[in-house]
This record gives structure tokens, C-alpha cells and sequence, in this order.
């Protein structure tokens, strides 16, 4: 029987975060490449303000769930059908462990600081730099395991 994408993610997170990379660089590229009309743009504001909101306060369920939001709207934006489809697989939210030494709102707020980032450089075409910022955002993923990370064997978005 083939291994479930959680499996996969717990035996090896770093795959997860490659997979997230071949996928959502592509698409927000795409993005970059064709720039944002004024209400995408708009919406694609709203939700990174949405994540901010959560992590500030240190609701790491409410940020979570903000932070998937953001994700998988800005690959529906990208208009391919596939992506749109596979994406909540990888996005799709879990309860989190209780916080760890390190506290969570820090780090949730500096996620949602990039996605406020992203909204900009989507907005100013700037591929490389869309490029760089999600590498930076996404490989957290597997180098950081910050405190609010859901336990071993449960995927979850972390500035997805």
C-alpha cells in the first residue's frame, strides 16, 4: 500500500517541502509573471493581513488556518485546475502540539510578515524575488520545526 502524504512528511519533511516548492514556486511565478489585477491584488492583501491577525495574538489554530487560506487562494489564482486540486493535500491544516520553549507568535508573525511581502512582490512582477521569499518561507518547513508544528506524522502549513 502506498504511503499517505502525512507518512511521507513525517518520515521525511524535507520532501514535503520540495514538493511544496516544485508546486507553488511554479504558480507563483506564473503569478508574478502576469501580475495581479487591482482586486486580486486586494484579496491577496486581505489574506496575508487575515494570517497576521491570529499570529499576533498567538492563536496558532487561527493562524493556521488564515495561513492555508492565503496558500491556496494565491494557487487558484494561478488558474491551474490540477495545482488547485492537489494543493489542500498538502496545505490541509492540523491541530497543533502546544507550544514548545520558543514562543509561537513570533514566529507566526514573521510568517505572515512574508505574506504581506509576497502580496507586494507579487504585485511589483519581481519573479527573483518571489522566487527567494518563498524558498526562505517554505524551507522552515524542514530546517526549523518551529514550536507550533504539529506533531510527527501530521501535515500541516507552516507559512506555506
Amino acid at each position: 500500500m502506498p504511503a499517505s502524504i502525512s507518512d511521507r512528511a513525517a518520515a521525511a519533511p524535507g520532501e514535503l517541502t520540495q514538493l511544496r516548492l516544485l508546486i507553488e514556486l511554479s504558480a507563483l511565478r506564473k503569478l508574478a509573471n502576469r501580475g495581479l489585477a487591482d482586486d486580486e491584488l486586494a484579496l491577496v492583501r486581505k489574506l496575508a493581513d487575515d494570517t497576521m491577525r491570529p499570529a499576533r495574538a498567538g492563536d496558532v489554530t487561527g493562524y493556521l488556518r488564515a495561513d492555508t487560506v492565503f496558500h491556496l487562494r494565491l494557487l487558484e489564482l494561478a488558474g491551474d485546475p490540477a495545482v488547485s486540486g492537489i494543493a489542500p493535500l498538502l496545505l490541509a491544516p492540523e491541530q497543533p502540539s502546544p507550544p514548545g520553549p520558543e514562543e509561537p507568535r513570533h514566529l507566526m508573525t514573521r510568517e505572515a510578515r512574508e505574506h504581506r511581502d509576497l502580496a507586494g512582490l507579487l504585485a511589483d512582477g519581481s519573479v527573483s524575488a518571489v522566487d527567494h521569499l518563498v524558498r526562505r518561507h517554505l524551507f522552515r518547513l524542514s530546517d526549523a520545526k518551529p514550536a507550533y508544528a504539529s506533531p510527527p506524522g501530521r501535515l500541516t502549513c507552516m507559512g506555506a
